[in-house]
């Protein structure tokens, strides 16, 4: 049978709002996205996303992203769906035709979005723009210091201009000076290189909690006074255990009592959820990410070590939470794990990717970026589509908790 699953890549307005995802197809491939058949691929997606998991559970509610063959459409893929839930990518592959070019025009009058995926400079669908409601200009495709040229040439009275595949967050700021709406890629999961006399003050104050909380010889007396000594930060993460966040059923009133009712590992967890949460000029998504990885790392953990013990099992999901440190701090990630004080394992995971957890990690961030082999994709799916229930879930009430939180 084949593999069928999915992964999912934020799309961001000019404010780092996250306005929807794009469904990412993972299947038997020869090698990193070759889908074989895009009209399987696309009926894969659409089940997955909206008949298997629930369309709120994959993308709790914003408008799910989908690659599209013509073949796909014909065959009334898209009927399964609300046009308001979904935006149509039309493939680089897409013919224009009289056929294709109707079946655009029938879907907009049905209430679709449709996009141009992958647009390039001289694309042969250049036809299709006046169709259209949004095209994705393909960064890499775009010769250097052209983007600004190419976002005008594309640009028509009501059409969205998304730039993706953008990695890094010098791209993201050439994106937005060239005047694009939207934009996608890796790049919030990337820290920006900022010199030392640069490093801005909310950094320097995530580093100097997140130091504090993750030193292998603190004590439980003194994670508590540190976190109350902050009345902001205990305030928030009060309401956070009080929300049931931490699976805590019973009313707590002092940070002493959450953290004898959590344990310092948990307690460290938690802590470092919610000044993720209050970080500024940061995306929430990445806070998101952060607990994907994390509760990730946890079910791969207890899928190939089933006996795994608790300590572990927080240790792994530590490890997880902590691996996007270097984008919220714009920090080199060895720096930050130095600066933080961690235990050898853990150093060893985030730095190196070695040891147990190190190799988990790497197994996260290879499925985060199409890059495992098959037989490995497909047993971290379910890890992947496990962790995405749990951390949405959990981010919900850290983001409404902490709101307000000065990092």
């Amino acid at each position: 049978m084949r593999a069928r699953y999915i992964a999912r890549q934020p799309i961001f307005d000019r404010a780092l709002a996250v306005v929807g995802y794009e469904l990412l197809y993972r299947g038997e491939r020869q090698g990193p996205a070759n889908v074989v058949d895009g009209t399987a691929a696309t009926f894969s997606v659409l089940y997955e996303a909206f008949i298997e998991l629930g369309l709120d559970v994959t993308v709790h509610g914003l408008p799910a992203w989908v690659n599209v063959e013509p073949e796909a459409l014909t065959g009334g893929a898209h009927l399964v769906t609300d046009p308001a839930s979904v935006v149509l990518e039309l493939l680089e592959t897409t013919e224009v035709t009289p056929a294709v070019v109707a079946q655009v025009e029938d879907l907009r009058a049905q209430g679709y979005t449709i996009a141009l995926d992958d647009f390039v400079p001289d694309d042969p669908r250049a036809s299709l723009l006046d169709l259209v409601q949004i095209v994705k200009l393909e960064l890499p495709a775009i010769a250097e210091g052209d983007l600004a040229a190419q976002v005008a040439a594309v640009r028509r009275p009501g059409l969205t201009v998304l730039v993706e595949k953008i990695e890094t967050q010098e791209q993201h700021a050439e994106a937005l000076a060239a005047g694009a709406d939207l934009f996608q890629g890796y790049f919030f999961t990337r820290p920006q290189v900022l010199t030392m006399q640069a490093v801005t003050v909310g950094t320097a104050s995530v580093l100097a909690v997140l130091s504090q909380v993750s030193r292998a010889d603190v004590r439980l007396h003194e994670l508590s006074e540190l976190v109350s000594s902050d009345v902001t930060l205990s305030q928030k993460v009060l309401q956070a255990v009080n929300s049931g966040f931490a699976g805590v059923r019973r009313r707590v009133d002092s940070i002493h009592q959450a953290v004898v009712l959590l344990g310092l590992e948990r307690m460290r967890q938690l802590v470092t959820l919610v000044v993720m949460a209050g970080a500024t000029g940061k995306p929430h998504e990445l806070g998101r990410v952060s607990l994907v990885r994390a509760s990730m790392m946890v079910a791969l953990l207890g899928a190939r070590f089933p006996d795994a013990p608790r300590a572990q099992r927080d240790a792994a999901f530590t490890v997880g939470l902590m691996s996007t440190l270097d984008a919220y701090t714009d920090t080199d990630i060895s720096e930050v794990a130095e600066r933080l004080s961690l235990t050898e394992v853990a150093l060893d995971a985030l730095v190196h990717h070695e040891g147990v957890l190190g190799r988990l990690l790497d197994t996260v961030l290879g499925y985060e970026e199409d890059r495992l082999p098959d037989d490995e994709a497909e047993c971290a799916a379910a890890a992947y589509l496990q962790a995405v229930r749990d951390a949405d879930a959990r981010w919900a009430v850290v983001e409404l908790e902490t709101a307000g939180v000065s990092a």
